[in-house]
């Protein structure tokens, strides 16, 4: 005999068993890929993933330069983990915080000349663990499939 189901279990939506599959693979590559990257990084760079994370990120913001909260927001860090993890950044000199002309109580951040020739090492690091982990594995148009499908998925504003 099966018990009654409250509205509250009723109004749950499971997702398909593929869509929860797919989830779960995808979770496990990108935790493959970040171990791996923090470990190559940390080896050849003295690096996080995440400060890689944050560099990146200001390299191909427009200007060159992101707001604090914005960087925190596209690297999906809290405000208070993005402001210790810049300090430590600004303090090696791989980037700056200048204030923010229009808002006396925000700061820019931009990468320095030093932070331009780290990332590029780094990126060198970065894109031979992307190679290893899926370009070995995937045939060109896997990969190219895998960045259609992922880039739909981004997309959706709905969710």
């Amino acid at each position: 005999m099966s018990t009654p189901r409250s509205s509250e279990e009723e109004d749950f939506i499971r997702p398909p068993i593929g869509a929860r599959e797919a989830w779960h693979r995808l979770l496990q590559v990108s935790s493959r890929v970040l171990r791996e990257l923090d470990r190559s990084l940390d080896r050849d760079q003295r690096m996080m993933v995440s400060e890689f994370d944050v560099l990146i990120t200001l390299d191909i913001a427009p200007g060159g330069r992101l707001r604090m909260t914005d960087l925190a927001q596209a690297t999906m860090l809290s405000s208070g983990g993005m402001t210790r993890l810049v300090g430590r950044l600004e303090q090696r000199g791989l980037i700056r915080r200048d204030p923010d002309p229009d808002d006396a109580r925000a700061f820019h951040a931009s990468l320095t000349g030093v932070g331009r020739s780290s990332l590029a090492q780094a990126r060198i690091t970065h894109d031979t663990v992307i190679a290893k982990l899926l370009g070995d594995r995937l045939t060109p148009r896997e990969v190219q499939t895998l960045s259609r499908t992922l880039a739909k998925v981004l997309k959706q504003d709905n969710i």
